[in-house]
């Protein structure tokens, strides 16, 4: 009590303090996920940093944009952000100098987070990497960087495990994000197909053609054109185009007019069971293609890049495979029509060769569910920030 008689109230402090580092969508939001389920295990907890809007959403303290105004494709889109990144690099050191965080988060973004997670080294500042960099598909020198940096890595996919700890790297598999949400609580098909207002015999075609502005560039016109000729041999066809939150619609609009024999229901909400309710996607390689996956939506894997990143792409990559959803089975579960073979023709014949084999159509449904079945259980969310508050508050 003081004088007047009158309890002081003070706001509590927060337990920790956390730097969070993610760009581009897919990190914003799986970062996103993360700093809920932290804030439920530690309600006082204090996070700050680099992200996105989701981010922001889920209470961290959004000190830059990056995700939706900086996301960066292949060498080419690094290079001529060169300046920028190495600005936004100063503050992040900053950053780190004057909050003084409990540890540091990195998300993704390797070209950037690595560089970050030396920084914090340097100042004894615990780092905890969350969704590994593709070590497995190129640049494995950065195994180096990462076993001298990194506290602790927590990894999404189930072969990465092994990768690191032969590397002595401190590791945890937690599962991948994006089975806490899959199938979970969504909209059912009928109730989307009415909303959209498309008919029950209709064939619904998914376009997914990223979610950063050069991907839309690349991929939206060859997928529609491919639409067009998939509706002149389909004519129970209808094309459905969820709209990322980092794509303006001014930009998909863009192009939409250009073909107007064709017509597209852009989703602005509800994505994920809108995912859900397509019988077939034409999908941008990525995260995107795992979605469907875990979803059961067969789809075929497009990729266009610019010329120099295809080149040196060539020459680094060492898999197999560039979708997510063949890299996780370890075989061919979806077509991969890339670069030069990405042609409006070559899509449209591999689209129709399914939708008139209902035995192919079934056996890609038949791999897709073993995929799921491999990934485990949801909760990778809920997993990866109990690692975290072990971390920061170890057992004595």
């Amino acid at each position: 009590m003081n004088r007047a008689g009158i309890s002081s109230i003070m706001m509590p402090e927060s337990s920790a303090k956390l730097m969070f580092v993610a760009g581009e969508n897919s990190g914003d939001q799986h970062a996103a996920r993360l700093i809920e389920e932290l804030q439920r295990l530690e309600p006082r907890i204090e996070c700050f940093g680099y992200g996105g809007e989701s981010m922001e959403k889920a209470g961290m303290r959004l000190d830059e944009n990056l995700a939706q105004k900086l996301p960066i494709i292949g060498f080419t889109q690094a290079f001529r952000n060169l300046g920028e990144l190495k600005k936004l690099l100063v503050r992040a050191v900053k950053l780190l100098d004057h909050e003084k965080p409990d540890a540091v988060v990195l998300v993704d973004y390797p070209g950037f987070n690595l560089r970050v997670a030396a920084a914090a080294k340097a100042r004894n500042i615990p780092v905890i990497y969350y969704i590994s960099p593709q070590i497995w598909a190129w640049h494995r020198e950065r195994l180096n960087t990462i076993a001298a940096c990194v506290t602790r890595m927590l990894v999404i996919l189930p072969f990465e495990e092994d990768i690191y700890r032969k590397a002595g790297v401190p590791v945890t598999y937690v599962g991948h994000p994006l089975l806490d949400q899959a199938g979970s609580g969504l909209k059912p098909r009928k109730v989307i197909i009415e909303e959209l207002e498309i008919g029950p015999d209709k064939t619904i075609i998914g376009l997914l053609p990223g979610s950063r502005e050069p991907e839309i560039v690349r991929h939206l016109p060859v997928m529609l054109e491919a639409a067009r000729l998939i509706l002149a041999r389909w004519p129970a066809a209808e094309f459905v185009l969820p709209r990322a939150s980092t794509i303006s619609r001014k930009l998909i609009w863009k192009y939409l007019p250009q073909f107007p024999d064709v017509k597209v229901r852009v989703a602005e909400k509800d994505h994920q069971a809108v995912r859900a309710a397509m019988d077939f996607a034409i999908c941008k390689s990525g995260t995107s293609t795992l979605e469907l996956a875990l979803l059961g939506v067969p789809m075929i894997v497009i990729y266009k890049v610019s010329l120099p990143t295809y080149l040196l792409g060539r020459m680094l990559v060492r898999i197999k495979w560039l979708g997510l959803v063949n890299i996780v089975a370890n075989e061919s579960v979806a077509p991969e029509l890339i670069q030069s073979d990405a042609t409006p023709g070559k899509i449209s014949k591999s689209v129709l060769k399914y939708l008139r084999n209902p035995a192919a159509m079934s056996a890609m449904k038949e791999k897709l569910g073993r995929i799921r079945a491999m990934m485990g259980l949801p909760g990778a969310s809920r997993r990866a920030a109990r690692e975290i508050m072990g971390i920061l508050h170890p057992p004595a």
